[in-house]
This record gives structure tokens, sequence and C-alpha cells, in this order.
């Protein structure tokens, strides 16, 4: 087994879509593998309410994927979003499929989701925060503890666009989903001066993984239906909203390259800008002489073959 001090500790933010799983099931392949340890994952208003977030996670990590020893929080902060949500993938982030794997009901731990981070990146090293939802906790975090999120090895954020349209009702599609769900937090958090890579639409959007082979890779796992349903409604949704024709059979996955670029990050063509976010989580490239520290911004993929090999990894 690897020396623990090289193994990476993860803590997984994220607002539980289908697109949310994809990552979080392959991070926690990694886990079961010792390949790194997921400390917990934090909950947050996006896709769907702060309380459905929540237990969504639950049923996905305990009940679907039987992981037992990865701790899931909700989010203390982030009730005030709710009446924004889009439902995109339906109540419950998964097309309504989650509801045939379990009717648990789980109880609110005692810690919110900020306060597991702000506990965690004070007593644990060799931290990257994986944020795949709106930045609610993460500023919310650093406002309690100011300086907090420095101490994080990495922060990768699928959030924002620099070049692409957005996609967020609630700015009027000005801005990307997580970043126009909460522009405040976005816009603290980039500006914050951490070491942070964004996976904006630019690159989430251009790309496209085969419905075919998922769901052949999938079919092989014990959670087979569950994988069918998420995959089938997730392109359903995608038709109905106009994200793809209906003989396109791709889909879009954009919250699963945080996972890739954790594991090969020269997959992707990265370049280094100073971006400032407004609050209602608009990007701007800064020109000219600027004191942003700059962060790194993954514009494409260089091999979508090897891209989606990594992914299918999650069924094996």
């Amino acid at each position: 087994m690897a020396d623990a001090q090289l193994i990476n500790n993860v803590i997984i933010d994220t607002d539980v879509g289908v697109d949310d799983t994809f990552c979080m099931a392959n991070f926690l392949t990694l886990h079961r593998k010792k390949r790194c340890k997921v400390l917990g994952i934090t909950t947050v208003c996006g896709n769907i309410t702060t309380e459905n977030a929540f237990q969504s996670a639950c049923i996905l990590v305990r009940d679907v994927l039987k992981v037992t020893d990865v701790p899931v929080f909700r989010s203390g902060c982030s009730e005030f979003n709710d009446c924004n949500c889009s439902f995109f993938y339906g109540q419950d982030g998964h097309c309504g499929t989650l509801k045939k794997q379990s009717n648990r009901l789980f109880s609110t731990p005692n810690q919110t989701s900020e306060q597991f981070l702000i506990e965690q990146l004070k007593t644990e090293q060799n931290v990257t925060v994986v944020a795949i939802g709106p930045l609610t906790n993460l500023a919310k975090a650093e406002l309690l503890c100011p300086g907090v999120l420095k101490k994080c090895k990495e922060i990768i954020v699928m959030g924002g666009t620099v070049y692409e349209p957005g996609n967020c009702p609630k700015t009027k599609m000005e801005s990307e989903y997580n970043f126009g769900m909460d522009g405040k937090a976005a816009k603290c958090v980039v500006s914050s001066g951490v070491n942070l890579t964004l996976f904006p639409l630019d690159v989430t959007s251009s790309v496209r993984f085969d419905i075919i082979e998922l769901l052949n890779r999938s079919s092989r796992t014990k959670q087979k239906e569950f994988y069918k349903d998420c995959i089938e409604g997730t392109f359903n949704a995608m038709v109905l909203h106009g994200e793809t024709k209906p003989e396109d059979k791709r889909l879009t996955i954009h919250d699963v390259h945080c996972f890739v670029y954790h594991m090969n990050p020269q997959l992707y063509s990265i370049e280094e800008m100073r971006i400032s976010v407004d609050e209602e989580g608009r990007v701007t490239r800064e020109k000219g002489e600027s004191q942003i520290r700059p962060v790194r911004v993954a514009l494409s993929g260089k091999d979508d073959s090897e891209i989606t090999q990594l992914v299918l990894g999650m069924f094996e």
C-alpha cells in the first residue's frame, strides 16, 4: 500500500445531480482501492434543494454505492437558494431513479457542511477540495474562518464560463449554473487567492460521452439498473431542454472532468488566467496589469478517448 502521507485527501462539495454522481462514484472507487481518501462529502443547494441534496447523497453513498466509511454532511447556509433550483435532473437530482433504490430518510448530522470543511482544512494535510456545485459552503467557510481555503492543496472547481454562453436560469442565462446560483460565493472563492483550477462550460460542454458505451460498461455492475435510468434520464432531459438532438447519442457530464483532471492533468489544455467574477457569477478575463492571482483554467480536452476511459473506471 502507498505511504499514507502520499495519499491525497479529498473533500467533495456537491449539489448532487447526475453529473455529480459520475464524479463522486469515480472518487469513491479510488477510495475503495486506497488510492485516495475521501474525507467526506459536503452537500449544498444547487440542482436540487438543500435537504434533497443531503438525502440524495446519503442514498447514493450508503444504499447505491454501499460506501459506509465516508460521512455525508448537509449545508447549513444554502437554504436561501432553494427557491431557485432548476431541478434539471428532477427532484432527487437523478431523474427519479433514487426512489427505486431506497426510501430511507437520513438524520441530519450535528456538523454542517461548512463546519466540516473548516475542521478538516485546519486538521488534515494534503487536502484537495473538489467543488462541483455552487460555492456557497466554501465561501461560508472562508467567511467564518478567513484564510482557511488557502490550506487546501488545491481546489478543483466545475463552474463559470469564459467564452461560451451561460446556462443559469436565475441569471437569465448570463452565467454558468454553479456560479450563477451563488455569484457572491463564486466571487469570494475565486478572489481569495487560493490554488484553484477551474473547469468552465468551455471544456465541460465540448467533451461528450457515448451513451451506448456508458450503458455497455455500466451493465457489468450491480448498480446497472440505476446507471441505466440515470444515463437515459439525463439524455431525455438534455433533449427536452434543447441541449442536444435526439439522434445525437452522447451525454454531457460536466462535473466528471474534475475527477479526470485529478487523475491526469495532462489530458487538458490549461491556461493561467487572471479572472474576476461578479455577483451574478459572470466571469471576466482581466487584461493588462493586474494584482489578481491567476487561476488555472481548462479550455479543452486533449484526448477524448483517454478521458472517456478514465470515466468508465467507475464501472469496474
